[in-house]
């Protein structure tokens, strides 16, 4: 089959159906890798069992994202970091409760700081009725916490002259403290992450994400914010978007209150993340935009809802599994899709035998370097494999030198790992949907679709208000000319 956008279809004789990215199309391979000369398009099939709950539909044992649209959608912009790639690494959350009101949908947007895509949120109520602080915040799907840069933290890097346009408590009308065990609580809790570590008192105040509101909604003052992490671009605070387990003793998540409020018309989100830097990026609230992705989004079941943890049936190169040559400990047992980290990571022992496979070199001599494949286990037992090519897994430095987008990350828990994860250079590539089905953990799941490079979300409202740290970050921020699959960090 050559190269087409839409979707390819295996022989229904093959025990072990995969797909695979090639080319801008999703491809399915039989046993015997014999591609099928039937393509169709996958509103329009006949003569295959469709089923649709929860907006999936089921074809034939395989489950695909129903294309619901999303309503509403904002600005972004796109920023190039000037430090090295980060992984957060986090344990705490906050909550939220808001009003029940009519679903809907909308898009917030994220601005790439590096790698690091932030997005505005309002925290608070001003006499005017609109938010006491805007917010850029980061949208991690691998953390449960809340965190807002507070008039509190009055050291660098929040000394420059603009911690007072920071969340004030004192001039928000919706402004309330944080009781536990039935006193006012002032203690601070922290988080640490790979470079950096955030330390704050919990506090209770409406949160606003576009149209989408939640009253009462717990979450951390930043204070105090240390590590190079922050220093490196405009930091206002975190969303973390991962499950209940992880929340901060035991407080109800955002997203819970969300779900709970019946906010969204359908329980899910999606990041397009752009690798034209020339476009913006935008995360989606209940729903996704057909025009950012190709083909059709498969969907799989998240198997510890913990983490968006997939499970990782095999990882290959050039046909060969990599887990069947490590010890135990390094078999990675679970695929994580973190927007909180920035390459793709592996136990130890595969990252070093990935990295034997994938020298650097000049980015002319890269073409050739075979896909990796994860191969994943659909909600009805079927095996797939998601095949990534260089152009995703290989980037670009500032000399035109390509190395292994891949960083050595050891899960140590046995619950949650050991484990791979794919982030955000993954997510440029892919149209990344994560969807709660009707709320409960065990219909959540991870849907993925060749992203359009290029693409540009649909803007419904201009956010482009300046915070502090974005204008102090002016500096930094570089602009490629052209759009390339290719990426530099």
């Amino acid at each position: 089959c050559g190269p087409h956008p839409l979707l390819s279809l295996a022989s229904a004789f093959s025990p072990h159906m995969v797909f695979s990215y090639v080319a801008g199309r999703l491809q399915f391979k039989g046993a015997w890798h014999r591609c099928v000369l039937l393509q169709l398009l996958l509103f329009g099939t006949e003569g295959i069992e469709v089923k649709n709950t929860d907006g999936i539909e089921v074809r034939n044992g395989l489950e695909f994202h129903a294309g619901h649209s999303a309503y509403h959608t904002t600005a972004l912009t796109h920023r190039l970091r000037r430090s090295g790639p980060r992984h957060l690494q986090r344990s705490v959350q906050v909550d939220a409760r808001g009003d029940t009101r009519p679903g809907f949908q909308l898009t917030t947007p994220l601005e790439d700081m590096s790698s690091e895509y932030t997005g505005i949120i309002g925290v608070g109520t001003a006499d005017d009725g609109n938010a006491q602080f805007e917010a850029r915040v980061v949208f991690d799907t691998g953390s449960t916490n809340l965190w807002i840069a507070s008039v509190l933290c009055k050291a660098s890097p929040c000394d420059r002259d603009g911690a007072e346009k920071f969340y004030d408590p004192a001039k928000s009308k919706t402004s309330q403290a944080f009781i536990e065990d039935g006193m006012e609580s002032d203690s601070d809790i922290d988080i640490v992450f790979g470079t950096g570590e955030l330390k704050g008192p919990l506090h209770v105040d409406t949160y606003r994400v576009g149209p989408m509101a939640v009253e009462r909604q717990p979450f951390a003052m930043i204070r105090e914010m240390t590590g190079d992490v922050f220093s490196s671009f405009p930091f206002e605070g975190i969303l973390g978007l991962a499950f209940p387990s992880l929340s901060f003793g035991g407080i109800e998540p955002f997203f819970e209150r969300v779900i709970r409020a019946k906010l969204l018309k359908s329980n899910e989100f999606s990041f397009y993340l752009n690798t034209d830097s020339n476009r913006p990026s935008a995360l989606l609230w209940g729903g996704v935009d057909k025009d950012l992705f190709e083909g059709s989004i498969v969907m799989f079941p998240v198997v510890k809802p913990h983490y968006w943890s997939l499970e990782l049936v095999d990882f290959r190169i050039n046909g060969k599994s990599l887990k069947a040559h490590v010890s135990e400990d390094n078999k990675a047992k679970y695929v994580l899709v973190d927007s909180g980290t920035t390459y793709f990571t592996a136990p130890s022992e595969m990252f070093y035998s990935i990295m034997k496979q994938f020298p650097e070199a000049p980015c002319s001599e890269v073409e050739g370097y075979p896909a990796i494949e994860y191969v994943l286990r659909s909600a009805h037992n079927k095996t797939f494999t998601l095949e990534v090519s260089q152009e995703t897994y290989m980037v670009m430095d500032e000399y035109d030198s390509c190395r292994p987008a891949f960083m050595k990350l050891d899960i140590k828990r046995k619950s949650y790992g050991p484990a791979m994860i794919l982030g955000e250079v993954f997510m440029r590539h892919f149209f990344t949907v994560f969807s709660r089905g009707n709320g409960s953990l065990d219909q959540a799941k991870v849907g993925f679709a060749r992203a359009k490079v290029g693409a540009e979300p649909k803007i419904a409202e201009n956010v482009e208000q300046a915070s502090y740290l974005q204008s102090q970050a002016s500096s930094i921020m570089r602009r490629s000319s052209k759009p390339s699959r290719r990426q530099k960090v």
